[in-house]
């Protein structure tokens, strides 16, 4: 039981900690994505979409739902399709949708200026399945 409780205490801090860089402004959004994607540690995965919006400074949860709301439209789908009736990390990054979540996620984070430069986008061709390349690392991505 005292292993369950530690494993829990360590999955709530990590996801505490991806939204506190946010919400300091050390991260936007879609870096805060793209390191949950990149990192070791799955309880990243179970942040949703509205979690990472509203943690961005000056961003509230009507923005966030719309986002959200884009995403899904895109996707010709609703919340509740997907497993747990919330757009998660786990759900964007899921493999099976070969990157059309990621890419309808992107799309509204443009439309709704969550991104707005080119260098805003630290990602590498085959992101997230794929490694980060060596000399992408080395670029400062």
């Amino acid at each position: 039981m005292q292993r369950l409780i530690t494993q829990r205490h360590r999955a709530n801090t990590a996801r505490g900690e991806l939204l506190q860089l946010i919400a300091d402004g050390i991260l936007t959004p879609w870096e805060a994505l793209v390191a949950a994607a990149t990192a070791d540690d799955k309880a990243l995965l179970r942040l949703t979409l509205d979690q990472l919006i509203t943690a961005s400074p000056g961003i509230g949860q009507a923005r966030a739902r719309q986002v959200t709301t884009q995403v899904t439209r895109i996707l010709a789908t609703t919340e509740a399709h997907s497993p747990t009736g919330r757009v998660t990390l786990a759900y964007v990054l899921d493999e099976q949708s070969r990157g059309k979540r990621l890419l309808a996620v992107l799309d509204a984070f443009i439309s709704h200026g969550l991104i707005r430069e080119e260098g805003d986008l630290p990602v590498w061709t085959g992101f997230p399945f794929t490694p980060c390349p060596v000399d992408a690392k080395e670029n400062g991505q």
